[in-house]
């Protein structure tokens, strides 16, 4: 198992050799774009970041819904990437699952409740993502989540945006409606990003 963190080039490769399709990587690269500023504010490792917000759905090349995550689990594993990253992909699904969830879920037996502050980050920056490039607010990722039935997702969301904002210094929804307005994705993510910006 590699120690180096892959970078964004490195990234963006991976994920098209895994078959991940270019609008899951234009999802990933808005991703990336809340995380980075999230780290960047909140003194995170910014290289876990990068790489965890570029990675998070690598299992999308192979199958949706839940089980992405096993599969990006098992496609890390496979590429020996290192193990803090491997915890991202595995702890991003929405605000995390308790055991007793998992086990309703018929995931394997894990750990997919994010713990560090990278998990925390790359997890929550994914919820405030609503397909390829769509910014979210708290209120309207709380309202996605309550329409489709996940009220405790909902309630765990919550509290680790007000995590996050008191860790940041700022209301993360101050920063999701600055990016709103500047998107600013450069390197190999800005092939994804759409045309002419990113907007909700």
């Amino acid at each position: 198992m590699s120690n180096a963190m892959p970078d964004e080039k490195e990234c963006v490769r991976i994920l098209q050799e895994e078959g991940c399709r270019p609008n899951i990587i234009q999802h990933v690269c808005t991703v990336r774009l809340i995380a980075v500023e999230l780290a960047r504010r909140s003194g995170a490792d910014l290289a876990l970041v990068k790489a965890g917000a570029l990675l998070h759905d690598i299992g999308r090349g192979k199958t949706q819904g839940i089980f992405h995550v096993v599969e990006g689990v098992r496609i890390a594993r496979q590429r020996e990437l290192p193990e803090r990253l491997i915890k991202v992909i595995q702890r991003h699904i929405a605000a995390g699952f308790t055991r007793e969830e998992v086990k309703a879920l018929g995931l394997p037996d894990g750990d997919y409740m994010p713990e560090t502050l990278e998990e925390k980050i790359v997890c929550h920056a994914d919820n405030l993502v609503k397909g390829p490039s769509g910014m979210l607010t708290l209120a309207e990722a709380e309202e996605e989540m309550l329409r489709r039935g996940h009220d405790a997702t909902a309630e765990r969301m919550k509290a680790m945006h007000s995590e996050l904002s008191k860790v940041c210094g700022v209301d993360v929804d101050e920063l999701v409606k600055h990016l709103r307005k500047r998107p600013e994705i450069t390197g190999p993510c800005a092939a994804y990003a759409g045309q002419p910006g990113i907007r909700p």
